[in-house]
């Protein structure tokens, strides 16, 4: 049984890579303004830089409240713990899935496996939030921002 500190800076630590890879990548998208607008790599880069953000903040909550965490104890193998590792490991097959399927089928799918395993049984529910979404991603990235999402390999 572990305890909430260690915990906290495993997260931290994870969210801090994770951030920094983004980041990084995004650079050689380019986040330079042109006459069109930021570049392409501009808000992963931003979503990048506030997981950095978000994981030194985690890092300050468990440096400022160590007595609390360190005697908090964690069990690991709980059913809501098991839930999430079910959750990062179907996260993980969704971006295999982007690259084959493209963004809006492997979004599809990743919604509605991801309402079924944190518990939503109505599928009709499911499948309309779904819908509704993408729809409105669809919009968002195709009508208004001007720009393409993956589409699946396929389709090339």
């Amino acid at each position: 049984m572990a305890n909430m500190k260690i915990c906290n800076y495993c997260v931290a630590a994870l969210t801090i890579l994770v951030g920094v890879l983004i980041a990084r990548a995004a650079l050689g998208y380019g986040i330079a303004m042109t006459f069109f607008g930021p570049g392409p790599g501009v808000w992963p880069f931003v979503l990048g830089s506030l997981l950095v953000v978000i994981g030194a903040l985690i890092v300050l909550d468990t440096v400022v409240h160590s007595r609390k965490f360190t005697a908090t104890k964690v069990i690991l193998n709980d059913a809501g713990c098991v839930r999430a590792y079910i959750m990062m490991a179907a996260a993980v097959l969704y971006l295999v899935l982007l690259v084959i399927l493209g963004f809006y089928i492997s979004s599809f799918i990743f919604l509605i496996g991801g309402m079924w395993i944190l518990g939503m049984r109505n599928l009709k529910l499911a499948v309309a939030v779904s819908l509704l979404f993408l729809a409105g991603v669809y919009v968002l990235f195709s009508y208004l921002l001007h720009i393409q999402l993956p589409l699946p390999i396929f389709f090339d």
